[in-house]
């Protein structure tokens, strides 16, 4: 197989490891406009089996937990083959819509209102903190980093995913909160952290 599908499948399996639903990649961070990577939390820097070079992972911040589940219709639609096309055409104008050249994926995120609800719990404070925590652990300053890492923990109200993942990851041994030597701020993603 390709590296590339390698990297993908690696990727995809860390989301385990960082305890999210959504992880992305440098590489898609580099294509996204800069309104849209804006909307992504840098979460580490990290070497993956199969990629020469570190990439950065990113997490889009979103809870599904917090929407609710619509209700299945109270009475059965029987379905003619004229609403079937109805409704087969109002999708395809929904999805012309959104491919459109004037349709900005910034704007769809910041005005829909199932986004703006799945984001509502990550606060501007978290993030400031959550970066304050990342920037530590990235220059190797780790008393700090888990210092500020582990109120983000659990100042959502639920648990942070990726701030306890970094919380362990400086917590484990030989570490125990202090940076080895000659760190420069990649952490080695191994095929066994993934399993």
């Amino acid at each position: 197989l390709s590296p590339n599908v390698s990297i993908a499948e690696s990727v995809e399996r860390a989301t385990q490891v960082y305890g999210v639903s959504i992880l992305v990649a440098q590489s898609v961070i580099n294509i996204c406009t800069p309104a849209v990577a804006a909307k992504c939390r840098l979460i580490d820097r990290v070497k993956i089996t199969g990629c020469v070079t570190p990439m950065d992972l990113y997490v889009i911040d979103l809870d599904y937990r917090s929407l609710s589940v619509e209700p299945p219709p109270s009475m059965q639609i029987n379905w003619t083959s004229r609403q079937r096309f109805r409704v087969r055409q109002f999708l395809e104008a929904e999805k012309t819509m959104k491919w459109s050249e004037d349709t900005h994926m910034v704007t769809l995120f910041n005005e829909n209102p199932e986004i703006a609800c799945m984001r509502f719990r990550y606060t501007l404070e978290f993030i400031h903190v959550f970066n304050m925590g990342y920037q530590n652990y990235a220059q190797g300053e780790w008393e700090v980093a888990v210092r500020l890492l582990s109120r983000t923990r659990t100042m959502l109200g639920v648990v942070d995913g990726p701030s306890l993942a970094l919380l362990r990851y400086m917590q484990q041994q030989p570490y125990d909160c202090k940076a080895p030597p000659g760190w420069n701020g990649v952490r080695e993603l191994a095929l066994a952290h993934l399993q």
